[in-house]
């Protein structure tokens, strides 16, 4: 099983005079061609591959590589954490930092 989770800074959204629900909608439609379900949190989200499919790579890795671009994206995400337990329910997760690899990557760009 895969699992994303999104923190936002709400503060930094409304100070720039965004609306924190116009944010979270765009981050739902990058995961609408995913198949994945949405668990909201206090401050964030997590987004969790179908527990019945063997594979959910794909499901993730386009959510991936449309946020780690997006400029809006790192500035105001403050937690983008995967998870993967390589589909076994009883191991642990193995979490990665998402978007500590998306600042590198943009770094490694310029």
């Amino acid at each position: 099983m895969m699992k994303m989770l999104i923190e936002l800074n709400n503060e930094l959204i409304e100070n720039d005079g965004y609306s924190i629900e116009m944010i979270w909608t765009e981050i739902d439609k990058i995961f609408a061609t995913s198949n994945c379900t949405k668990e909201v949190l206090a401050n964030g989200a997590i987004y969790s591959g179908d527990p019945n499919k063997k594979s959910h790579f794909i499901d993730f890795f386009k959510p991936f590589a449309t946020l780690s671009t997006c400029e809006w994206f790192r500035k105001y995400a403050v937690k983008w954490t995967f998870f993967d337990n390589d589909g076994r329910e009883n191991m642990p997760y193995h979490e990665d930092d998402l978007l500590d690899a998306a600042i590198k990557r943009v770094k490694l760009r310029k």
